[in-house]
């Protein structure tokens, strides 16, 4: 199980320290529109309360914070 609020806390500081906004993470990272990003940012789900396609957003943030060249696609 991932700790959704975890993940979201580390993505928010990465984006906020790279000057990276959340329409280019949404698109390059998780193929999602801003509106979207900006609520599973605003307000993340416990993992055991997410479908399999709502915690796919959550498995690629883990990937991106787990991959030290994630930032350089950006």
């Amino acid at each position: 199980d991932l700790n959704t609020e975890e993940i979201v806390q580390k993505v928010k500081e990465i984006l906020s320290e790279n000057c990276i906004s959340q329409r280019q993470f949404g698109e390059q990272v998780l193929g999602l529109s801003q509106g979207s990003v900006s609520d599973l940012l605003a307000r993340p789900k416990p993992w055991l309360m997410l479908t399999q396609k709502g915690r796919e957003p959550f498995v690629r943030m883990k990937c991106f914070l787990d991959d030290s060249t994630s930032l350089d696609s950006l």
